[in-house]
């Protein structure tokens, strides 16, 4: 896949970073077990901080997801919409931020750990789901989520979403 695809529109970066980029997603997939950045180092054709620096970097991740899904849906037909799916990952300790208990459906009980949000775009003639992003439930008691449920926070983070999410609904291919 060529990193044109990725990095046109609103992800304006360098030509350095843009490879920098490429080679971090390439080893993702490719190394072993455990991946950090000493990983990478090992297995990349650059040094451990030159991984480092490139995840300092700002990027929109929305925007890029957003036109590779342009991209991989240009076959179908249009009819996509936008899904939401709760995940639960499986957390042990006590001083993590936004710890809490929340539902695991493999469980099929209430778990401690964390919660994300994905939002993704639905295909619905390919019948394929990209995922645009992920946003971890951050649940805290103030004044202003004292009496939000989870319903509530998702429904908020839905329609902080939504504009974005309507850009790549109707993205040109």
């Amino acid at each position: 896949m060529q990193s044109s695809i990725l990095f046109c529109g609103g992800a304006k970066l360098n030509k350095s970073i843009q490879s920098n980029i490429m080679e971090m997603l390439f080893l993702l997939m490719v190394i072993p077990g455990k991946v950090n950045f000493t990983q990478m180092g090992r297995y990349g054709k650059r040094g451990e901080q030159c991984y480092r620096q490139t995840t300092e970097r700002s990027v929109d991740w929305l925007e890029m997801n957003m036109r590779l899904s342009a991209y991989a849906f240009k076959k179908g037909t249009r009819r996509n919409a936008i899904a939401i799916d709760p995940s639960f990952i499986k957390k042990s300790g006590k001083c993590s931020p936004y710890m809490g208990s929340f539902w695991s459906g493999c469980a099929g009980a209430v778990k401690r750990g964390f919660e994300i949000l994905g939002i993704g775009v639905v295909d619905v003639d390919l019948h394929e789901c990209m995922m645009l992003k992920a946003v971890q439930t951050t649940l805290d008691k103030d004044k202003e989520n004292d009496d939000m449920s989870l319903y509530d926070w998702y429904a908020k983070i839905s329609d902080a979403q939504k504009r974005a999410s309507v850009d790549c609904i109707t993205l040109k291919k």
